[in-house]
């Protein structure tokens, strides 16, 4: 099979050996997989990384093709969308009960389970009201899905923050009600037109948005926290008096367990079959032969550049 490869140069695609299944394991035909931010990370620093990580995707849905002699909750020829990694790739293998079965009406190629996976437990923990301000500061993927889950949990009044302006038109698409530039209105200009927020979704993963975070939420408001802080190896700071006087909540929106973010998986797609949640008009395809070419993008902020697929072309 085809996998695409990591090297200080950038992806190779070799040819492997299809990956065996164990008993209660499922090998699946890969139709599509996303580019996870995580991933343009560790390309971006290809030079110290791609000798550790050097098998990257981890966004991928397919088709079963081979199931494990324990497995009785998936048959052949089901169509499912997947936390495992390595999956840029023509096959990868997952357990049956890590798999979510897509029905007919989900495209695999927008599903993106684990990317909305991870966005469904975060809004589970969102503590958004009905009649509820909500701003969302840094409108990339994830805090578009974000913003589109406060729209669905009730929220009135829908803020939309972010420098570029094909973010900011398409938060308004998901029902965002104003968008900022924010070096265009800071947040005294913003406070001043609607006053503080109830709850602040920041999805940028900078110090800046943290800051803006900050001075935007109510007292005894909440900030959720789930942008990727990967530079300056992670390090942010924070003004505690203000978080202090402000007594707010301050939740990392992120997952580690499984079992949960296996749970919001299958949540994630009851809300897109019912079309809370939509995907596709955040997607760009690329063919997987044109990896080394969809990475270049996003690491060079092509835009309109959202959420980038890769998707397979099989005989």
């Amino acid at each position: 099979m085809r996998s695409a490869i990591l090297t200080k140069d950038g992806f190779e695609i070799d040819d492997m050996p299809t990956p065996t299944i164990g008993d209660d394991d499922v090998l699946i035909q890969t139709i599509a997989c996303g580019v996870c931010s995580g991933d343009v990370f560790v390309y971006q620093n290809r030079a110290e990384m791609s000798a550790t990580y050097s098998r990257l995707g981890h966004e991928a849905s397919g088709k079963v093709v081979a199931v494990g002699p324990s497995v009785t909750t998936l048959q052949l020829g089901d169509t499912v969308t997947s936390l495992a990694s390595p999956a840029y790739a023509d096959y990868f293998v997952d357990k049956a009960a890590h798999l979510v079965k897509l029905p007919p009406t989900i495209d695999p190629k927008f599903a993106l389970g684990e990317a909305v996976a991870c966005c469904v437990h975060a809004g589970n923990r969102f503590g958004i009201q009905p009649g509820d301000s909500v701003a969302v500061v840094g409108c990339g993927f994830m805090g578009l899905v974000c913003l589109q889950l406060a729209k669905y949990q009730g929220a009135d009044f829908i803020c939309a923050i972010d420098p570029l302006a094909e973010r900011r038109e398409m938060g308004h698409r998901f029902g965002a009600d104003v968008s900022y530039h924010p070096d265009e209105m800071d947040s005294a200009a913003m406070l001043a037109a609607h006053s503080e927020f109830d709850v602040v979704i920041e999805a940028a993963g900078s110090q800046s948005a943290v800051d803006l975070c900050s001075d935007l939420v109510k007292e005894h408001g909440r900030i959720i926290l789930v942008g990727y802080h990967q530079s300056n190896q992670g390090m942010r700071t924070v003004k505690m008096q203000q978080w202090n006087y402000k007594a707010i909540d301050v939740v990392n929106g992120h997952v580690r367990r499984l079992g949960e973010k296996v749970a919001a998986m299958a949540q994630g797609m009851a809300l897109m079959q019912a079309g809370h949640i939509q995907t596709e008009p955040m997607v760009t395809l690329y063919n997987f032969a044109d990896i080394e070419q969809a990475f270049q993008n996003l690491a060079g902020g092509t835009t309109g550049l959202f959420k980038a697929i890769l998707q397979m072309e099989t005989s």
